[in-house]
């Protein structure tokens, strides 16, 4: 006998919640291999000891369910509004159906992974002098040409692989009675856009910590935790605030690529102007003046809130630019 359909929203966070949790499973158990079981895990256990591991592994894996999480809410309510229906005819069988599916692929992605990493790291061999000469042997540029290839390839992976997930779980029922789609609320717009920026922000600090721990050593956890898991959730929370704000209430046509576009462009426009003021604050500043303001602790607390202040800004301007269509309707059908 065929189960009612879910409740509108039931569906699709049913779905997600099984593909973070699995995420997660798949993590820790990859983890515990590579600690305990691969041939390389003395070298391993001995590395994860390491402060700036542990804060990276977990910020990797935030990253990871935050985007999967977006990928499968994101396709799971597309097809529902596009069948124009809130749930399914067996709810469950789908969402067996995406584990062993997610599953199958998490798996395919880390051999996928593995089999990427060796033909790059061959290449690099292979053209070392080549490497050295266009892009140095140290520096940032370095650092970028190494791992932002792979990096771009893995995220690129994990959207597909959550993608096909959904849409191949979706062969296996039915939609249910057309109810109604679930609706597409401006909370969702303005959470998908602030999760957005979010993982910009995990990604960018990713590349950052390990280009400044290559340099720079340091055994205390909490300034990890500080810069990997406190001041990204702080940013989280300030740009959820401000776009639940500044998110229109009507929405029309706007869909979830909108509001993607609306977090990376606030993200973007923040680092833009963040660089631009850098550089203008160095050339107005003695070098002096610069090792003075490096060494105390208010400059770090007002490079934060200026920090926040542009992702702030940028997450404003990001709305009105995004959704101006939609304010001119609604000013017009007020006058």
């Amino acid at each position: 006998m065929n189960t009612p359909p879910d409740h509108p929203k039931s569906l699709a966070w049913r779905l997600t919640m099984a593909a973070i949790g699995l995420q997660v499973l798949g993590t820790a158990l990859l983890q515990a291999y590579l600690m305990l079981a691969s041939p390389m895990a003395a070298q391993m256990r001995e590395i994860y000891a390491r402060p700036e591991m542990l804060a990276t592994t977990g910020v990797q894996l935030a990253a990871g369910c935050i985007l999967v999480g977006l990928v499968t809410w994101c396709t799971t309510q597309r097809w529902l509004r596009r069948h124009g229906a809130s749930g399914v005819d067996r709810p469950g069988r789908m969402t067996a159906v995406l584990l062993a599916l997610s599953l199958v692929l998490f798996v395919l992605n880390s051999v996928a992974q593995a089999l990427l990493q060796h033909a790059f790291y061959s290449f690099v061999v292979a053209h070392k002098e080549w490497v050295d000469n266009t892009f140095g042997y140290y520096g940032p540029t370095r650092i970028l040409i190494m791992g932002l290839p792979l990096k771009l390839c893995g995220i690129l992976l994990v959207i597909v692989d959550s993608w096909l997930a959904v849409r191949i779980a979706a062969w296996s029922v039915r939609p249910g009675e057309a109810s109604g789609a679930p609706a597409y609320l401006p909370r969702h717009a303005a959470w998908i856009a602030a999760l957005t920026l979010l993982l910009w922000q995990l990604h960018g600090a990713l590349a950052l910590g390990g280009y400044f721990a290559s340099y720079m050593r340091s055994a205390e956890l909490l300034e990890y935790a500080l810069g990997y898991w406190v001041l990204p959730a702080l940013i989280l929370a300030l740009a959820a605030w401000v776009c639940l704000k500044r998110v229109p209430q009507t929405l029309g046509t706007a869909g979830f690529g909108r509001a993607v576009a609306h977090g990376t462009f606030a993200f973007w426009m923040a680092q833009a102007l963040g660089i631009g003021l850098a550089v203008l604050a160095i050339r107005a500043m003695t070098w002096d003046q610069l090792v003075r303001a490096a060494e105390t602790s208010a400059t770090t607390v007002a490079l934060l809130l200026a920090y926040g202040a542009l992702l702030a800004l940028g997450c404003h301007v990001g709305a009105k630019l995004f959704y101006r269509r939609h304010d001119a309707h609604q000013d017009a059908a007020s006058a």
